[in-house]
This record gives C-alpha cells, sequence and structure tokens, in this order.
C-alpha cells in the first residue's frame, strides 16, 4: 500500500480510537453526520458506519439506521421532486448538474422493462441509481410500491457491506477503494472537531453561569 495509503489508515485508526473515549453528545454529531452524509456521497457514508461499528465505536445498529433513514429519505426525495416536477425539472440546472438526459434514457427502458426490481438492483450497480429514481417518480410510480421497493434496496445493500466488514474487518476497505477510507478520516476528524467545539461552549457557559451566581 502507498505510503499516502498507509497515513490515512493510521489517522483514521486515530480518530477511531479517540470517538471511542466521546461523550454521547458528541457520538450523536458523528450519526448525524452519516444521516446527511449519504445524500452526498452515499457509498462513503455506509463504507464509514460499516467501520465504526466493525471498530465497536458504535452498536452496529446505530450506523446502521443512521445510513438507512438518510438513503432512503433521500431516494424520496429525488422521486417526489420529479414526481411532482414532471419533465421540466430535466431542464433545471440543478438536475442537468446531478444527471444526464442519456442516463436518464437508458434507465426509462430498464425501468419499463423491470419495474420496480430495476429500482432495488440499481444500489448493486454503480451509476444506475440516481436515474432509476428520476425515471420513477417521471413515470409515476405509485409511491407505496416505490417506498417499498427503495426500503428493500436500502437494506440490502447495507446489510451486505456490514456482513463483508464483520467477515473481513478493516480489510474490506480494499474492495471500495481508498477513497472511502479517505472520507472516512473526512468525517472522523470533523466529527471529532465538532464534539470539542460544543464540549468547550458548554464547558464555557457553564463557567459564565457560576461566574454569574457568584458575583449575586
Amino acid at each position: 500500500m502507498p505510503s499516502n495509503g498507509r497515513f490515512i489508515l493510521i489517522a483514521g485508526k486515530s480518530a477511531l480510537d479517540r470517538l471511542a473515549c466521546m461523550t454521547g453528545y458528541e457520538r450523536d454529531l458523528i450519526l448525524l453526520g452519516l444521516f446527511f452524509a449519504v445524500a452526498i456521497n452515499e457509498d462513503s457514508a455506509v463504507v464509514s458506519g460499516a467501520l465504526l461499528s466493525c471498530n465497536h465505536v458504535f452498536p452496529p445498529w446505530q450506523p446502521f439506521l443512521a445510513c438507512f433513514l438518510g438513503m432512503w429519505l433521500s431516494d424520496f426525495a429525488i422521486y417526489a421532486i420529479c414526481l411532482f416536477g414532471g419533465r421540466q425539472v430535466l431542464q433545471s440546472r440543478f438536475m442537468r448538474s446531478l444527471i444526464a438526459p442519456e442516463k436518464v434514457a437508458v434507465a426509462s427502458r430498464w425501468f419499463e422493462s423491470y419495474g420496480g426490481f430495476a429500482v432495488v438492483f440499481s444500489r448493486f450497480v454503480l451509476g444506475t441509481r440516481t436515474a432509476l429514481l428520476v425515471v420513477s417518480g417521471l413515470l409515476k410510480y405509485p409511491v407505496q410500491r416505490f417506498l417499498t421497493v427503495t426500503l428493500a434496496g436500502a437494506i440490502g445493500w447495507l446489510l451486505l457491506v456490514y456482513l463483508l466488514f464483520a467477515m473481513l474487518g478493516n480489510a474490506a476497505t480494499a474492495v471500495f477503494g481508498m477513497r472511502w477510507v479517505t472520507a472516512l478520516a473526512m468525517v472522523l476528524f470533523g466529527g471529532a472537531a465538532s464534539g470539542m467545539i460544543a464540549s468547550r461552549l458548554r464547558k464555557d457557559k457553564s463557567d459564565s453561569r457560576s461566574a454569574g451566581q457568584g458575583s449575586v
């Protein structure tokens, strides 16, 4: 492994050790970060959650639930935007930056052929999920069915990743590549910094109250 890869792994391990000593409030910030990170880079957040569980920083169900809720809600958000916005949504600058029209055309053919099964298995095929979410909204796929198939896909993907880490430990990161380890290090150091800042603010507030009561 290159020297920069070893540095990232060492930094990540140091951050994991630091997180194990955090208070409940500070650990909640990490889980909240995973919830929101899913909408930005789903795979990085899921792998980060699996690593946190694998290293016993959190009980497995906590990052699992944070990632699941983030995945499910972000899927529904994309679906709802396309469901109510219609095809004119595809002309927006945001949607054009999110997905290419060619991918929407390909996803439409898959969706017409396989329906909800295409949405489920898009979790396991890189580069297809967003397009199929968009198409399911444009084609007005029933809401209850959409929620069911995205729930099945999210849980299936999470179980696969968590099982991989349960079997291989930290070595499972090699399956996903070093960019996920880099993302984990960023999440952990960002969470640790946020936790320390929050603790400092609470301490300063407590000291100010004590000083105020002493002057009365």
